[in-house]
């Protein structure tokens, strides 16, 4: 099957079209770079968040929004992870509650960092029953 010039032609029109249509329209959203390569939403307060952020409010309560109510939990652990060169990989570690909670993304909210959402993985519960939660953050460079 060979194509014609004018369906070439076409083509090539559309991609520049999208090429230069902004991110903001294509997606709703408007988006910001950051040093090292990321690109991240506007709009979202995670976005802005790097680990030592989250350092700075080890052993402090977060609520987690789930389906019967708020449920306090503590952050107890931010490890680094493996990253690829220039990115950024950490975990953190919320226990609490004695109910499991699912694998969901959840809107959770702190005083001082305000609401965000997170998808969190449950991993067991500690020697007390308190349910405990992880959240990978992987920002990968551009």
């Amino acid at each position: 099957m060979s194509n014609s010039r004018r369906t070439f032609v076409k083509a090539g029109l559309m991609a520049g079209l999208f090429a230069a249509a902004p991110v903001r329209s294509a997606f709703g959203k408007s988006f910001k770079h950051l040093p090292g390569g990321f690109l991240l939403f506007d709009d979202d307060p995670l976005a802005n968040y790097t680990k030592s952020s989250f350092v700075s409010y080890l052993n402090s309560v977060f609520q987690i929004q789930t389906g019967s109510g708020n449920v306090e939990v503590t952050l107890t652990s931010v490890d680094d992870m493996p990253a690829p060169s220039g990115g950024e990989c950490f975990s953190l570690l919320f226990v609490g509650g004695s109910e499991a909670r699912s694998q969901n993304t959840y809107v959770v909210t702190h005083p001082a960092l305000g609401t965000f959402q997170l998808f969190l993985v449950p991993s067991g519960a500690d020697e007390n029953g308190a349910q405990k939660s992880v959240a990978t953050i992987n920002r990968l460079p551009l």
